[in-house]
C-alpha cells in the first residue's frame, strides 16, 4: 500500500488518549464497576427516539426497515450486553465516545477531507457513508461539498436520531440519514455514489460481514470514483497483535481479532480498487483511501 502526501498542513494530534466517559476508564482493570457506571451515564443522558417500526428512519423507494443482524444483536461490545446500540441514548453515548478518538474530531476530519478529496479535484455530486453513527464524517463532506447529496446509513435507531437532531442544530441541510444494513445496500444503484466511506465500522463485524460490506460499497461506488476508510490500524507486528487481543478481552471487542486478520488492500484490489494509499496510522486509529477503477 503507498504512502499518502500531502502539503496541507494538519492540525496538532492530541498527545496521549484518555476516554472522557468514567465507563471506559474503568473498563480495562474494573469491568464489572464498568458495565453498572454504564447504565448509570445511559440512565443520565440525552435520549432521541422515534416509532417503534423505526417508519421515520426507511429510505426512499423502501417499504421496510433493514433486518438486524445476528450477530448484531447477539454479542456485546464495549462491556454493554444485549442490544445496547438500540438504546435511545446511545446517540449521545457514541459520540462522547467517537470524541476520543483522533479520527472523530471535527477538525481532523476537516483535514482529511480537504487534503485528501478536495485537494485531489474531487468534485462530488452524491456522497454516502456506512456506519454514519452520529454523523461527524457526514457533516464535514456536507460542508466541504455543499452542493453534494450526502447520505449517511447506520443500524442503529437511536444513533441516527441523534445524527438527525445534530443536523439540524448545525443547519446542514443537504445529508440525510436511514437505516440500512451495510452488507446490504440494494436500496442504491451500481455506481450511484461519486464518493463512499466507511467509519469505524468493519472493526465492529465479522470477517464475512466485512466482506460483504467492502463489496458493496464498491459496487455503488461510481467507477473511477473514490473509497474513504476511517478504522484501527492493521497489527504489523506481534506488540500490535498483543495489544488487539487484551482489547477483546479489557474493552470486549468481539470482532477485533476477524478484523485484524483482514487484508483490507487486497479485498480492494481484488474488487477492481486502485490508488490504494494509506493515509496515516497512528495509536488509535488509521486511515486509507482508494480509487475504483473505471472498468470496476
Amino acid at each position: 500500500m503507498a504512502e499518502a502526501t500531502t502539503t496541507r498542513p494538519r492540525p496538532p494530534l492530541p498527545e496521549g488518549w484518555r476516554p472522557t466517559l468514567l465507563s471506559l476508564r474503568l473498563a480495562k482493570k474494573h469491568p464489572k464497576l464498568s458495565r453498572a457506571v454504564i447504565k448509570w451515564e445511559m440512565s443520565r443522558a440525552p435520549r432521541a427516539t422515534g416509532p417503534g417500526d423505526l417508519s421515520d428512519l426507511i429510505a426512499p423507494g423502501q417499504d421496510r426497515p433493514a433486518d438486524f443482524p445476528a450477530y448484531y444483536i447477539a454479542n456485546p461490545v464495549h462491556h454493554m450486553k444485549g442490544l445496547h446500540w438500540m438504546h435511545p441514548s446511545m446517540g449521545h453515548r457514541l459520540e462522547r465516545m467517537a470524541e476520543d478518538f483522533p479520527l472523530g474530531k471535527r477538525e481532523q476530519i476537516r483535514w482529511w477531507v480537504e487534503s485528501q478529496v478536495l485537494d485531489r479535484g474531487v468534485t462530488p455530486r452524491r456522497i454516502l457513508e456506512v456506519g454514519a453513527g452520529t454523523g461527524a464524517t457526514a457533516f464535514v463532506y456536507a460542508q466541504v461539498f455543499p452542493d453534494a447529496e450526502v447520505i449517511g446509513v447506520d443500524l442503529s435507531p437511536s444513533v441516527l436520531r441523534w445524527a438527525r437532531r445534530r443536523a439540524e442544530e448545525l443547519d446542514i441541510t443537504n445529508v440525510r440519514f436511514y437505516h440500512m444494513d451495510s452488507g446490504d445496500l440494494s436500496a442504491f444503484d451500481d455506481g450511484s455514489f461519486d464518493i463512499v466511506h466507511e467509519s469505524h465500522l468493519l472493526h465492529e463485524m465479522p470477517s464475512y460481514q466485512i466482506r460483504r460490506t467492502v463489496e458493496e460499497m464498491v459496487r455503488v461506488t461510481a467507477p473511477g470514483g473514490f473509497l474513504g476508510f476511517f478504522d484501527w490500524a492493521i497489527p504489523e507486528n506481534d506488540t500490535d497483535w498483543r495489544q488487539r487481543e487484551r482489547m477483546v478481552r479489557s474493552n470486549v471487542e468481539p470482532f477485533m481479532l476477524d478484523y485484524s486478520r483482514a487484508n483490507h488492500p487486497e479485498i480492494l484490489a481484488e474488487l477492481g480498487c486502485e490508488d490504494i494509499v494509506m493515509v496515516e496510522r497512528h495509536s488509535q486509529s488509521a486511515s486509507w483511501r482508494a480509487r475504483k477503477g473505471n472498468l470496476g
